[in-house]
């Protein structure tokens, strides 16, 4: 996470309100790891909201939410910030410029420059963009719309073999990695492009808009559509809509229209976590 979030996410868990205003660090936010609510101009934490906060602070930067002052790290340097941090990032310094996060699917490898390299469960190879558009032998890319999502990838229940024997998995990006430098990295690779990514407006309209985009991952429609009748995510689905309804209106692609009908039909957003093994509900399965 970037220092600015995360000084943001340490503000909002320790403050007795609910309701702040909406920001483009903390909407990015919201999307990738679905926790808080869209209300209007301003964005909603439950009590709930700011304890899974708390939990992720506590995991992925190794930071005490209820301990640790916002302002502690003002005018550290990236090795001073380490004694209060779990990395570098939490400085003002841009120490992913021109980097992506890339990885593979289970039972696969990366094929870089003649190298097949197999990655733990749950990891993922952090590198300058350019280099993987040189070095790659991927026939097919698959990104991934969430971190959540794209970290546990291994554990979706989904099937990918749509996207080719063996993709190269790329995060489409956050405040942390570009979407700039993903979308060189998809110009530069020229390969066809596949898209992981939320069953709501606006994902569809990232998954259309990615370079040499063929297709979405999905189940079928018919397990789509039982999914989005138990899902209640309204909100998120009315403030997506201004933006999406011409470019969706307007969509050629088969399947983007097809969707695009359902979403209407239902009027709520489907998170692309709801795919993940253990984050599935009572619901039908997910898989196709």
């Amino acid at each position: 996470m970037e220092k600015n979030l995360i000084k943001r996410l340490l503000q909002i868990c320790q403050s007795s309100e609910a309701r702040f205003p909406r920001s483009k660090g903390l909407n990015q936010f919201q999307q990738d790891y679905n926790i808080g609510t869209v209300m209007g101009t301003s964005l909603h934490f439950s009590p709930q909201d700011k304890s899974q906060i708390r939990a992720l602070l506590l995991k992925t930067e190794n930071i005490d939410a209820d301990t640790t002052d916002p302002t502690q790290w003002d005018g550290l340097s990236r090795t001073d910030s380490l004694a209060l941090g779990s990395n570098e990032k939490l400085t003002h310094s841009a120490v992913r410029q021109q980097r992506v996060a890339i990885k593979h699917l289970p039972q696969q490898a990366l094929l870089l420059g003649g190298t097949r390299l197999v990655l733990p469960e749950g990891s993922n190879l952090d590198v300058n963009w350019q280099i993987i558009a040189q070095q790659s032998q991927h026939e097919t890319v698959l990104v991934v719309e969430n971190w959540e999502a794209f970290e546990r990838i291994h554990q979706a229940q989904m099937d990918f073999s749509l996207a080719g024997e063996n993709p190269l998995v790329v995060f489409r990006g956050s405040p942390v990695y570009q979407q700039d430098h993903t979308i060189a990295l998809l110009e530069a690779l020229q390969r066809p492009v596949f898209a992981f990514v939320d069953f709501d407006p606006a994902g569809l309209v990232l998954a259309q808009a990615l370079p040499h985009f063929q297709h979405l991952i999905m189940p079928t429609l018919e397990m789509l559509e039982a999914c989005l009748k138990s899902c209640t995510n309204h909100a998120r689905y009315q403030t997506q809509l201004p933006q999406a309804r011409r470019v969706l209106d307007n969509s050629q692609h088969s399947t983007i229209r097809a969707i695009w009908y359902l979403l209407q039909q239902y009027g709520v957003a489907l998170p692309q976590e709801s795919f993940l093994c253990n984050t599935l509900s009572s619901s039908p399965s997910a898989n196709p």
